[in-house]
């Protein structure tokens, strides 16, 4: 890998380290170069073009810097460790003597925990789900073995991961124990004052004695949620090594020495996998939408048909010209949809705030609830009213199936011919992942005057 070490200390034993581990390096010329080698477009950092960005800042906030750095080298995973945390979490972090001779103000042991922190975060992506072992990873102990009131908790852990609930990362829990009956020593121990969590706190819960790796499988199906959604935490190597081997595209971190105190272990798993959840309001209330979500499913299994399921759902579809309050959620929606996006266009804020502000286009978002509560922003189209041209059609997976597109596109035919405008054509780039919406398209006959049916009502 081509690794760029840059920041305000001096870095060469990074270097040395890295390139004894057979990594290409570039360090900037200078000391505490790295702005004017980013500035600069014909620097020797952006001849090097590196994959990865090591930014160490002493005694700065190293977000501006990391800001510009990924701004200016869009090519390259820009991360800057966490130096402040990282002097109070690791005993023996600073070297004076170091300092004075070098410029370096870190010891061996902080190098080390500098280096780790850069490779854990390197090698995370952005997750929804938080998948968690319970026996030696939520408590210390084994209740087949200790019984349920005998496990110790390791209460801060599950804090962090309430927090992180709170913010929206769904929690699946796989253990392998006896399935949680009323008696069951599981459920028994969930229900224990000292303890955090509770298994309503699960978006999914698949306690039995079958492998780990099926039972995330059938919670990803439950959830609609695709594998490389999901971070699956465990103490047992065994079992991180069997979901590598059996579903590869599950991030599986390597697990800590001691979770009693886990604030590191937490950071790491946020900055890594989780640093962008939270930022909108379907965000925050995503793990109650999932809990709704499973009582649709249980609707679902009770109806006769397809249409008796969607008429009991109640739904309400309100459709509005997009705001800037929108933009963080549409832009979310742009860098994450997958299989209901018509083109894939990753855009980010800014080119989400230029559209919504552009006179000549026109963005929609479409809010759904029903019978069993808020679903939230679920959909947006954007449309070039010049050329009768939809250029983006969005939904959100957990929206699929429930005719909200028919009713988007009946509201955007609308909405166009008010302004004397045919709707004409509907922009499609296939990719792997996007099939929902070519069989979509595939059903969709521009010329027809009618509307098309959906069992969406207007909000």
């Amino acid at each position: 890998m081509k690794i760029a070490v840059l920041g305000n200390v001096t870095l060469d034993f990074f270097a040395q380290d890295f390139r004894r581990a057979g990594h290409e390096v570039y360090l900037a010329p200078g000391f505490d170069a790295w702005r004017q080698e980013a500035l600069d477009a014909n620097s020797g950092l952006h001849e090097f073009a590196p994959e990865a960005v090591m930014f160490v800042m002493e005694g700065e906030d190293a977000k501006e810097g990391a800001s510009l750095l990924a701004a200016r080298l869009p090519g390259a995973r820009v991360v800057a460790p966490d130096v402040a945390a990282l002097a109070r979490e690791t005993p023996g972090f600073w070297d004076e003597r170091m300092r004075q001779l070098a410029a370096m103000p870190f010891s061996l042991r902080a190098i080390k925990a500098i280096e780790d922190e850069f490779f854990f975060i390197l090698d995370g992506a952005p997750k929804k789900v938080l998948a968690l072992d319970a026996d030696g990873t939520l408590w210390n102990g084994i209740i087949s073995e200790d019984g349920a009131e005998a496990v110790e908790p390791y209460a801060d852990f599950q804090r962090g991961a309430l927090a992180l609930r709170e913010r929206g990362v769904l929690l699946v829990l796989l253990s392998k124990n006896d399935p949680p009956a009323p008696d069951a020593p599981i459920t028994q121990a969930f229900a224990r004052e000292d303890m955090p969590l509770s298994l309503e706190d699960f978006s999914d819960v698949r306690v039995d004695w079958r492998p780990k790796a099926g039972n995330l499988l059938a919670a990803c199906r439950s959830l609609n949620l695709g594998v490389d959604s999901v971070v699956f935490v465990d103490d047992n190597p065994f079992e991180r090594a069997q979901m590598k081997a059996h579903l590869p595209g599950v991030a599986v971190p390597p697990f800590p020495d001691d979770l009693a105190d886990p604030a590191q272990f937490l950071r790491r798993l946020d900055a890594a996998y989780f640093a962008s959840v939270g930022a909108t309001e379907e965000d925050r209330a995503r793990a109650a939408m999932y809990r709704d979500e499973g009582e649709r499913r249980d609707l679902a299994a009770a109806s006769a048909t397809l249409d008796d399921y969607l008429e009991s759902l109640k739904l309400t579809c309100r459709a509005a010209r997009a705001t800037e309050a929108d933009v963080p959620r549409l832009a979310q929606m742009a860098g994450k949809t997958n299989q209901f996006n018509a083109t894939t266009i990753r855009r980010g804020e800014d080119e989400m705030r230029a559209l919504v502000n552009d006179p000549s286009r026109r963005v929609w978002t479409f809010r759904v609830s029903d019978a069993f509560g808020e679903m939230g922003l679920v959909c947006y189209v954007i449309a070039d009213p010049s050329e009768g041209r939809i250029t983006d059609f969005v939904m959100s997976c957990r929206a699929m199936g429930r005719t909200i597109e028919w009713f988007a596109l009946n509201h955007v035919r609308r909405e166009l011919v008010q302004e004397g405008v045919a709707l004409r054509k509907i922009d499609f780039a296939p990719t792997a992942k996007n099939g929902p919406f070519r069989e979509f398209l595939s059903r969709v006959d521009l010329a027809r005057a009618d509307a098309w049916p959906t069992h969406c009502r207007i909000g």
